[in-house]
């Protein structure tokens, strides 16, 4: 007879005891008065950076918005603000409830745990995002990779092209059920069609009202989150006990030190959390960079150049693992497309003890935003911030330790960054190599919340290079 699974066991963390709600008595505080019900939601509109910008201006690095029922948050800009919150010495700012507002669908993942329960499993979750792990899944890619490539033809939309490629990727890489592999029943037509579906749907209204009625996106959610989450217990009563090289197999199978493994709660929370920052973020990173490249023909030049020399050396499409440092151009591309248009806008906390900032009294309790993207455009910081530059991140004196956050910092800095720069690398690499970018015909805007993106199609125009 098989023995009981022992699992890991909650921990107990200070940020427990706090009520559910927030404190909502911020009248100390500066800010501009909301609307009874919307708040300054009509203000912040689909794009926040430029009335965040005004605000910083008109109260200063600290001040109070409104958001449903005007329910009030600290709004915290600038680098020493991101030092504070993220660097957190003092341990007084809980992400999980900071991030309540996405629990009910993405459960207890590595992003909504505290102080000792966040290091207990992030520990175990480490190990998977090592040099060695991040080799063999570049490995992994490299097939989906090639074969997103020759799709890059023509007037393209980039966004939703490249997001079907970094699901691709993430169900192979991460769930190791490789491309087009389609649920644990393999119902899903080759495509990916139905994981790609339940996060769409997941994501477009992780935001909506919480009103379970027939019909409301609230309830479209929630029954795609439950089929994503059947899927991965599907998965998961195949992966335990089993040896893989797919992320999902290893995460099923940690130990820590006294032999206790992750509840199939735990890993399927992990995993659901991992699938949407590898599909949702990265797609719109990638595809963000693809336009700037469209519309800069000079730096789309120097990064084919630097790619050109990686491949004079390597004589492959496949990047190897040990040439990612060589593409510094590339990487620098990268980092001032995510200064400009970082997937995340607002990083939410909790306060579990008033403390004090630029001469405010914030008080316990507290639902506090840092606003990453308004240190992003400092201009003391970042001078010309609307101009793209990646000349900034090369060579140049760098910015102040937390002036750049896209990724966050601290103990609950992205698990995956490293894995998400990989990726965008060897695609750029092999893309680059074989296409030029110009822009398309079709105007479009961002949308800024919960994610960047496109409110509609996001056309780049892909050609072969010239002989």
């Amino acid at each position: 007879m098989s023995q009981p699974l022992q699992t890991l066991q909650p921990v107990p963390v200070a940020s427990d005891a706090l009520p559910a709600r927030p404190c909502r008595d911020l009248s100390s505080l500066p800010g501009p008065r909301g609307h009874w019900l919307l708040g300054n939601l009509r203000q912040l509109g689909t794009n926040p950076r430029p009335y965040l910008l005004a605000c910083a201006k008109a109260y200063g690095s600290c001040f109070t918005m409104g958001f449903l029922r005007n329910s009030r948050a600290v709004v915290m800009v600038g680098a020493q603000a991101n030092e504070t919150v993220l660097l957190d010495r003092g341990q007084n700012f809980s992400n999980r409830l900071g991030w309540d507002v996405v629990r009910p669908f993405f459960g207890r993942n590595i992003l909504v745990r505290d102080f000792e329960d966040h290091r207990l499993h992030r520990r175990l979750m480490t190990p998977l995002f090592k040099p060695d792990a991040l080799r063999r899944y570049l490995q992994q890619m490299q097939p989906i990779l090639a074969a997103a490539v020759e799709g890059y033809n023509g007037p393209v939309d980039v966004y939703a092209r490249t997001k079907q490629m970094a699901l691709d990727i993430a169900v192979a890489v991460f769930a190791g059920l490789g491309p087009g592999a389609g649920d644990a029943q393999g119902r899903d037509g080759g495509d990916n069609t139905a994981w790609n579906r339940d996060l769409n749907l997941v994501l477009s209204n992780v935001m909506a009202l919480r009103i379970p009625l027939p019909g409301s996106r609230y309830r479209r959610a929630c029954r795609a989150r439950d089929r994503l989450r059947t899927r991965l217990q599907d998965l998961l009563n195949t992966r335990r006990g089993r040896r893989g090289e797919d992320l999902f197999t290893q995460l099923a199978n940690q130990r820590d030190e006294q032999g206790a493994m992750l509840s199939d709660r735990d890993v399927i929370d992990h995993m659901f959390g991992l699938l949407f920052a590898a599909h949702d973020t990265t797609a719109s990173s990638l595809a963000v960079i693809f336009w700037l490249l469209a519309e800069h023909p000079e730096w789309q030049t120097r990064a084919r150049q630097e790619c050109r020399e990686v491949y004079a050396e390597c004589g492959s499409l496949d990047l190897p693992y040990a040439q990612l440092p060589r593409l510094t151009v590339v990487e620098a591309v990268c980092k001032e497309a995510l200064r400009m248009y970082a997937p995340i806008q607002f990083l939410p906390r909790r306060s579990l003890h008033a403390f004090e900032f630029q001469g405010h009294t914030i008080p316990a309790n507290a639902w506090v935003l840092l606003a990453p993207q308004i240190t992003h455009f400092d201009a003391e910081l970042y001078p010309q911030p609307d101009r793209f530059d990646p000349q900034r991140f090369l060579g140049a004196a760098e910015a102040p330790a937390f002036a750049f956050v896209p990724f966050g910092k601290g103990s609950h800095m992205c698990l995956g960054m490293h894995f998400a720069y990989m990726e965008i690398k060897a695609m750029l690499y092999r893309l680059l190599l074989s296409r030029r970018l110009e822009p398309g015909r079709v105007d479009f805007e961002l949308e800024y919340l919960p994610i960047v993106r496109p409110s509609r199609r996001m056309e780049v125009d892909f050609g072969p290079l010239p002989a």
